[in-house]
Formats: structure tokens, sequence, C-alpha cells
């Protein structure tokens, strides 16, 4: 069988599926991306890559990116027709809509099985208001998003099968489109993600004899994983626990209007830069290992799909502190395999964050139910097998549909 994959950054939420898929004898998958993580290789799997898109310089937000989101659909149309050139033509295509990158790939490979990975459909409820704090935004403020959706609904409207990760993003999407999506988590490999005592040391950063450490990793400085709340929490925290440090995983580029300026952030709170520590974003053992070395670990999100560090972090046995918001909610229960905070209240996180370094010794069961948690309900070994289920059973019945059509 031949599957293709569509995404703008190899492997995104599909690594674990293509790998499992890939080592199926038989099978032959391509993964086209633009982006690809260099620290990762999947065994039987081909991974493309398209050449970059010049960024668009207009002015309105809106139609920055509907033509950014062509250019993409574009890009990628023309790496698929090469493909199909080659002699490729996919049994099945599983595609991530939202960049543009499966924009027209139900007409190049009209034959093929199209799937699609709904990770998000932009509303006007609780997360587009969440930074005015439900104070309305004018109408034009919407534009954006509403181009964002249209991509989503190119591929929604024809696919054969949709898949999303969890409930909350599922509520996201309009009845007459929810009612088919599927929830299937992607899985954590909670083999690899796994708790065992280490103290953190890598190259240019030896906390090997820090004795409480705060944790706190993402893929950049984003607002919408409330990177802004937990760096103002620092001071209050750091005067609370003297012997306290703080490591930052995350890449501190400035690369969109979705990070935050850090010298603005420094400027703005002063913090003693002898016991914050940023390593920027790297590979996965270096980042398995602040999870490992961890006192307390911060997860923070906006109402948005939740990432896999919250999943990776709880597989890990982290103490968590996390945002009380409703996606967080559908995973951590306070109290019991974790703790939430208000978003918005950063004294209230320095002191929840104090008081378990505190108590962290007697923090056992609550990281053992964190883990617990994962290995019940996310677990990779259960997530892939029904994914997988659930992707080639709907494959076979559309297959026998049109053969009997």
């Amino acid at each position: 069988m031949r599957i293709l994959f569509l995404h703008h950054t190899f492997p995104g939420p599909f690594r674990q599926l293509a790998a499992r898929l890939g080592g199926l004898p038989g099978n032959e998958i391509v993964f086209l991306s633009e982006r690809s993580r260099r620290d990762v290789w999947l065994p039987g799997v081909r991974n493309l890559t398209v050449s970059g898109v010049q960024p668009v310089m207009a002015k309105d937000r809106a139609e920055r990116e509907l033509m950014q989101m062509m250019r993409y659909g574009s890009r990628f149309a023309n790496a698929l027709l090469k493909l199909q050139q080659s002699g490729f033509e996919p049994d099945i295509v599983y595609a991530h809509p939202r960049w543009g990158c499966s924009f027209f790939a139900q007409d190049i490979f009209p034959q093929a099985f199209h799937a699609v990975y709904a990770e998000w459909y932009y509303t006007k409820g609780a997360n587009y208001t969440f930074f005015t704090q439900g104070a309305a935004r004018p109408a034009v403020e919407f534009a954006q998003s509403r181009v964002r959706n249209l991509c989503q609904l190119n591929a929604l409207a024809e696919c054969d099968l949709a898949v999303t990760a969890t409930s909350w993003q599922k509520k996201q999407y309009p009845q007459q489109i929810a009612k088919d999506i599927h929830v299937i988590h992607e899985g954590v490999d909670t083999d690899f993600f796994s708790p065992k005592p280490e103290r953190f040391r890598i190259e240019g950063c030896d906390l090997s004899t820090v004795k409480e450490l705060v944790t706190f990793s993402g893929r950049g400085l984003e607002p919408f994983r409330g990177f802004p709340q937990f760096y103002r929490s620092l001071p209050r925290l750091l005067a609370a626990r003297p012997e306290c440090h703080v490591l930052i995983m995350a890449s501190e580029r400035q690369g969109s209007d979705e990070t935050v300026s850090l010298e603005r952030l420094r400027e703005e709170v002063p913090v003693d830069s002898r016991r914050v520590h940023f390593v920027g974003f790297r590979p996965y053992e270096d980042y398995r290992l602040l999870l490992r070395a961890s006192t307390v670990h911060v997860y923070f999100t906006a109402p948005f799909a939740l990432s896999a560090g919250l999943f990776e972090s709880m597989s890990c046995g982290c103490l968590l502190v996390s945002s009380d918001t409703e996606p967080v909610r559908e995973v951590v229960r306070h109290g019991e395999n974790g703790f939430l905070c208000d978003f918005w209240d950063h004294d209230m996180l320095a002191d929840m964050t104090a008081e378990l370094l505190a108590r962290s010794d007697a923090m056992g069961p609550v990281r053992a139910a964190a883990r617990q948690s994962i290995v019940e309900e996310y677990n990779l070994k259960v997530q892939i097998p029904r994914h997988m289920d659930l992707l080639l059973s709907a494959y076979a019945d559309w297959k026998k549909a049109r053969q009997t059509s």
C-alpha cells in the first residue's frame, strides 16, 4: 500500500503513525513537508521536502494569510505532480490542511482515499476572546482566522475520514462537520518518556547540583503557551525559594506574531540571570532529561490545541502546574494528577510552584497518577493501533463501496 503524508513540518503529529505504517511489509510511505526535524529519522518513511515559500508582504493580515496559503498550495501541488510523474500514485493521502499543503491534493490524486487531521477550527468563542478576557473584538480582527479556516473547509468538505486529537478540539468545529470527526490522540511513547531520577547536565549548562529545578519547555516563547505569565512569576518564586533554579527549553527567536520579545520581558521583569537558564530548542534526549530532572514543571496554554509537552511531561511523572483552561481540564485533574492555576495570575503561579517545591517529597502519589493517566488513556501502544485500525478499516470500506458502485 502506498501512503502519502502532507504536513508543513516533518514529522508533526504523524510521527508515530507514519513510523508504524512504514514498518509494515509491502507499504511505501512518503512524507512531503517544507521543514524537517534533523534529529528525527523514521525507518521505512521517505521524507521529501519542498522549497520554502517567501513571505507575503501585504499589509492586511487576511490578505497576507490567503496569499501565503495559496503559495504553499501551489508549491506542494507542483511537488505532488512531480511525485505523480515519477510513478507514485498513493492509495491513501493523509494531510494536515492548515497551511494549504493539501489544497490541490484531491485534484491531483482523485482516485486516492483522503484523510484529514483536523487540528483546530477558529471560532469567536473562548479562544478568540481569551486575550481580551471576554471583551468583544472588532469584526475585522477575525478576518485572518476566517481565512485560516478555508483550507480546512476545503479538505473536510470532500475527505473520506477526519481525525482530531481531543474532544475539546472536536468541539470547535461546526456541528455538521464535528459529527463526522473521530477523536484519537496521536499517542505518547511512554517507554521513552518515562520517570527516572536524573540531574540536568548538557554542554553549556550544568545544573546537576541544583536542589530545586522548575522547568518550562515549548517550541518558542509563545503567549498562547503562557510564557509571559510564567516569566512574570519568576521574581516572586525565586525570592520565596532561594535555592530554586529555573530551566527554560525553547527557541528564543522572535519569528512571528505568536512569540514575544525576550529582551522586552527582561527589561520589564528583572530576574537573577544566574538562576534562570535558557538552553534553546533541544533534541528529544535533552528534552526528556529536562523532564526527568524537573522538581516542578509548568505547562500553560490558552484555550487551544494541547501540545505534546503536556502529555510527555505527565508521562515522565512530572509534578505539574498547568493553566486552568478547558483543554487542560480534559487531561489534568486538580490535586490528583497535577495542579491547576489561573492563567492570568502570575502571583498565584509563583505561590503554587513555591508550595509544591516545599512539599515535593510528599508529591509522589500525584506524580504517579500523572504517569498513570497517560499510560491508561494516551499510551502510544494503544492509540496507534486504534488509529491504524480506523484508517485501514475506513479505507477498506471506502474501497469496497467504490468497487460495488
